[in-house]
């Protein structure tokens, strides 16, 4: 994907005219139609918070993309994550401290008043939407806390407090995920009977709406749950009532489901159960499980899948039970992680990972690559301005900066997806790819990279390196190559963009995602015959190394990080694996993801199980039976099919 801001602009205007919009209906309250004009041609150059917003407003999620910002946008990220981080970890004081010092240091009241300054705008907006936070979290008056609400509203959506109640405000119109939980946070804090209206209003919105999948799991739950608890305060008495919650509350789950996320799925669980029991009574009595009945073998085993469900071809006795043990497993591994199992506030929807300082890619690069500020230099600008970049004392134009990278041979996309190209088709062809190898579908696999071969350049490295990566993955999973002759496909396709011994050389280090892919590929084999494996475990061991790095790559940490651990296991590194496996579950439960927990938890147990046959102390005791079931469970909910099968035959053969 490539940003720079002539491509930018023909990204939008693809997005835009796909969907038939308006372009005074994307950028209305973030700037007037003749900046967006000028954005669109390349004439405007955005931050990428401006980019985000707009992308938003089209129904983007940005956790696609690796973005390079320079330094002075790059500091101002840095607080607004660290001010998020602080929520999640619910250290209050902290967080408010450093957002009332964010407010005055970047003089966010003197420029919201400049019509150019379009940061501004989307800041004051966050500034608002995190004292909300805050105040919330010290259970201020809620009129007072609808107040914060409507400042920070008023930044961007016009013409709300009226017309929430109204379909037509919602007609013609786009809002972004932020703009979507604050709509749904406003409203929750009205008078019932206007909340019940305004809210229907927005879970419609949502249901009908071009937000991508992650997007709507984002904000679809919350506002499906809200609608029950509004619902709930003003009495629900009749069938027809309970039957549309629960429609919307399964259909809530299956989005958290499909996109491996757990935002208010706790709650939801425990609302569904509520639900089905005011159509039938006795099964709450019937049903009064705790965890250690996951144990019981006729209910949870390999056919647990086929049984119990969420969905409508399951009987609510069924779906009752699915809910239940689903509600018992989420509430163990969040005490386990010690990690507050309700939701109890939307920072998720401000995290914005993989985000890099142009300056300090400059820098980190060119001394991986042993060049001199002489040869970076040479024809495009004196050395004095590479040294004051580097240590950013300057600011130079992106023209200059593309050179540079080009020099470095590094990608000159400041905003990119894996693949380089402004083709919104050749992306969705990509996403159906990564399902596909996912379901082990490899014929449709080939198939689709066939097709995504007419959308792309091969002469652009990047393109290159992600075609070579995974017709390689595909090869070795139809074992159709040996692992040694993998390795050496891998190393061709790293090599499209940097040659290996860099890329597994000590010292501080920039790799994009497609070559930590690479040497994450490369690991993955796990054979202890091939020199490869163990450098590229010690490159990536040392790649995150503090609390920064785990919170701006945690998708990237979970994906590189557990095979390490696993690789660590295989060694008879139990500790080290087990602190790795604990680091990334903790991190993945305060994020509220369910990527990689049934993996981690099956890890664990592994670990325990080595110690146990090799007569090694035990950290702590496991019961081996309970955990297999938690691990189906949590499998069957994240709809893994092929994880669930494979912790259903271990169970079977005990």
């Amino acid at each position: 994907m490539v940003y720079d801001s002539y491509e930018f602009g023909k990204y939008l205007t693809e997005l835009r005219r796909k969907y038939n919009v308006s372009m005074n209906v994307v950028c209305d309250g973030i700037c007037d139609q003749s900046v967006m004009s000028r954005i669109e041609n390349g004439e405007r150059e955005v931050s990428k918070l401006v980019q985000d917003r707009l992308l938003g407003r089209l129904g983007v999620a940005p956790e696609n993309f690796e973005n390079m910002v320079f330094s002075d946008e790059y500091e101002r990220w840095k607080v607004r994550q660290k001010i998020v981080n602080l929520i999640m970890n619910e250290k209050i004081d902290s967080a408010e401290e450093l957002l009332e010092k964010m407010y005055s240091e970047n003089t966010l009241c003197e420029r919201r008043k400049m019509i150019e300054d379009l940061d501004a705008v989307l800041e004051m907006q966050f500034y608002y939407a995190m004292k909300a936070q805050i105040q919330q979290y010290k259970n201020v008056d809620g009129k007072q806390i609808r107040g914060i609400y409507k400042q920070a509203l008023k930044q961007t959506v016009n013409g709300f407090e009226k017309s929430m109640g109204l379909n037509d405000f919602f007609k013609n119109r786009r809002f972004s995920v932020e703009e979507l939980n604050l709509l749904i946070e406003y409203v929750r804090y009205l008078p019932v009977s206007k909340g019940i209206t305004s809210i229907r209003n927005i879970v419609k919105y949502i249901e009908t709406s071009n937000l991508d999948k992650l997007a709507k799991a984002k904000v679809y739950p919350k506002a499906v749950y809200f609608l029950y608890m509004l619902e709930s305060k003003r009495g629900i008495e009749n069938n027809k009532k309970i039957m549309k919650l629960l429609e919307a509350i399964t259909e809530a789950i299956e989005y958290l489901r499909n996109s491996l996320r757990i935002f208010y799925l706790y709650e939801l669980l425990d609302a569904k159960m509520k639900l089905i029991s005011m159509c039938d009574e006795s099964l709450a009595e019937k049903y009064d499980f705790h965890i250690a009945d996951l144990k019981n073998k006729d209910m949870v085993d390999v056919n647990y899948m086929d049984r119990y469900g969420n969905t409508g071809q399951y009987s609510f006795e069924e779906q009752y039970i699915w809910c239940k043990f689903a509600s018992l497993v989420l509430d163990d591994i969040y005490a386990r992680s010690k990690v507050r199992k309700d939701t109890f506030e939307y920072c998720y929807i401000y995290v914005d990972r993989d985000v890099y300082c142009i300056e300090d890619v400059i820098r980190i690069w060119r001394k991986m690559l042993k060049m001199s500020m002489g040869n970076l230099c040479r024809d495009i600008c004196s050395e004095r301005t590479i040294s004051r970049l580097e240590r950013k004392l300057m600011k130079p134009q992106a023209a200059q900066i593309h050179k540079l990278f080009e020099r470095l041979g590094l990608s000159c996309e400041f905003s990119r997806t894996e693949l380089t190209t402004s083709d919104i088709n050749a992306q969705e062809i990509l996403r159906q790819v990564r399902l596909c190898i996912n379901n082990g579908n490899s014929d449709k696999v080939n198939e689709l990279l066939d097709k995504l071969n007419e959308y792309l350049d091969f002469s652009n490295a990047q393109n290159k390196q992600i075609m070579l990566r995974m017709k390689a993955c595909i090869m070795r999973k139809e074992k159709r190559i040996s692992d040694l002759e993998f390795v050496e496909c891998i190393k061709e396709s790293l090599e499209c963009t940097l040659p290996y011994k860099v890329a597994v050389a000590d010292g501080e280090k920039y790799m994009s995602n497609g070559e930590i892919s690479c040497i994450n590929n490369i690991l993955v084999t796990k054979s202890s015959e091939i020199k490869e494996v163990e450098e590229c475990y010690n490159a990536l061991l040392k790649l995150y190394q503090n609390d920064d790095m785990i919170m701006n790559f945690l998708s990237m940490y979970e994906f590189v990080m557990q095979p390490v651990a696993s690789y660590c296991g295989n060694c008879g590194k139990y500790d080290d694996s087990d602190n790795i496996e604990n680091t990334i579950f903790v991190n993945t439960m305060m994020n509220r993801r369910l990527t990689i927990v049934p993996k981690v938890i099956y890890c664990l147990l592994w670990n325990n199980i080595q110690r146990e046959r090799k007569n090694i102390s035990q950290k702590c005791d496991m019961d081996k039976e309970l955990e297999l079931r938690k691990c189906l469970i949590l499998n069957d909910i994240a709809k893994n099919y092929l994880n669930y099968k494979f912790i259903g035959n271990i169970i079977q053969e005990k």
